[in-house]
């Protein structure tokens, strides 16, 4: 499944939770996953449990 975090695509698993596909995120860009508030695509901050279905679009700011 693809989705985007921070508008970068991200390949992950079927079930995958948001916090699934930050991890992948930072992964992929070998940075460490930081904390704070996950939103989606409208603003609105999200659990880091919520499902993600391809081509759903999440944003975090990248700090710790």
């Amino acid at each position: 499944m693809l989705v985007y975090v921070n508008n970068t695509s991200v390949r992950i698993f079927a079930g995958a939770t948001a916090q699934d596909a930050l991890r992948r995120y930072c992964a992929d860009k070998n940075i460490p996953v930081p904390q704070g508030e996950l939103c989606d695509a409208w603003g609105n901050v999200i659990a880091p449990d919520s499902p993600m279905a391809d081509g759903r679009h999440i944003f975090t700011k990248i700090s710790n």
